[in-house]
């Protein structure tokens, strides 16, 4: 499962990524990120942003996510077909 979420802090330990987050860290967005979320029955908070592949492009979109342009290696906006590949590839890469 697809989800957004905020890095905190464990009040037993130094870990910051949430304990039902089992791959995360991907497209920040401030303090939010995406990321893959356990989906065995453990604790999800109810309040967790879940995202499908169409939610997630429309993120990026709205965030205007940049990427890095090879040839100048300055960072540019993504255009539409950049973002759709690059969350498909994300999403084969995670077998979702």
């Amino acid at each position: 499962m697809i989800v957004e979420y905020k890095l905190h802090r464990n009040q037993q330990s130094d870990k910051f990524i949430p304990s039902f987050i089992v791959d995360g860290g991907y497209f920040p967005d401030g303090n939010k990120l995406v990321g893959i979320a356990v989906n065995d029955g453990s604790y999800i908070p109810e309040t967790l942003v879940v995202l499908d592949r169409a939610a997630l492009i429309t993120r990026l979109t709205n965030q205007g996510y940049k990427i890095r342009n090879l040839e100048t290696d300055e960072y540019v906006l993504a255009t539409a077909e950049e973002i759709e590949t690059i969350v498909d590839t994300w999403i084969s890469e995670h077998d979702l």
